[in-house]
């Protein structure tokens, strides 16, 4: 007990730990279920758990305890593989019923993710490089505003707010949408992640399209450093993108001198 974290300790006095271990006596104490702790499912469109009667548990910041530390969301927890745009919007905007062991939890709204409350690089890759870009953009629609209450973001208004940020879409990257409708409906989000990134714009975009991209920054620029590979003899390696160039610029320099200098040593 002593050696108990204070993340393990929140997790044992939660109204649902002491439901499920608890004494009589320790049960008697609780004080009522509240909204927080119980929780009736919510019918949306478009999930494949319809939930009518069953409890759907609420989960809190600390919930989850496992490799040494309390999580949000259940060490099961993982990204829907292949999921479209529409899809991937309601659960960025309402959040999603997840099924661990023989109870169901209500993961918050993905939107409201960070990389700390994701337990795995798989985990973190997957939020980082398909869902942030595509539903980061969607939300910089003109005249989109998210409700601060998710009792406030039912079916309707993600319709309506897809229908809106869509538009958007349509007119920063024309290019995409002159695919047929239903090619552009089945794309999943990690290929609209994907399409609309600045290297993609400026490969298949239109001029409207170009015009509208951001500044270049250092990771969409382009830049080149050309060095010699000491295992082959007059190879050069060449960094594409800033994101893959040596850390130490100036180190490197010095070391590409002095491998340089050495095969010319050893040449006849």
């Amino acid at each position: 007990v002593d050696a108990y974290t204070i993340g393990t300790w929140s997790s044992k006095i939660s109204y649902n730990s002491v439901k499920k271990h608890g004494t009589a006596e320790d049960i008697a104490k609780l004080p009522p279920p509240t909204a927080r702790n119980k929780r009736r499912g919510e019918k949306l469109k478009g999930e494949k758990l319809i939930l009518e009667d069953d409890i759907v548990h609420d989960a809190g910041p600390g919930q989850f305890v496992y490799q040494d530390r309390a999580w949000c969301v259940p060490e099961s927890f993982q990204f829907p593989e292949k999921i479209n745009r529409l899809e991937g919007w309601r659960r960025w905007l309402h959040g999603a019923i997840h099924v661990d062991g023989a109870k169901k939890w209500w993961i918050k709204p993905y939107r409201k993710l960070c990389h700390s409350d994701l337990h795995s690089a798989q985990l973190k890759n997957a939020f980082t490089i398909e869902w942030k870009p595509i539903f980061t953009k969607m939300m910089e629609a003109p005249g989109l505003e998210i409700p601060t209450e998710l009792k406030d973001i039912d079916e309707a208004f993600v319709q309506s707010s897809f229908e809106t940020a869509t538009g958007y879409l349509k007119s920063c990257f024309s290019f995409i949408f002159k695919a047929s409708e239903e090619k552009v409906d089945a794309y999943t989000i990690g290929t609209w992640s994907s399409k609309i990134s600045y290297n993609s714009v400026k490969k298949h975009g239109t001029a409207e399209d170009i015009a509208k991209l951001p500044p270049p920054t250092a990771r969409n620029k382009n830049k080149s450093c050309e060095g010699s590979n000491p295992g082959k003899r007059g190879r050069d390696v060449t960094w594409h993108h800033a994101d893959e160039a040596p850390a130490n610029p100036e180190k490197q320099r010095r070391t590409q001198e002095a491998t340089k200098a050495d095969i010319a040593w050893h040449l006849p």
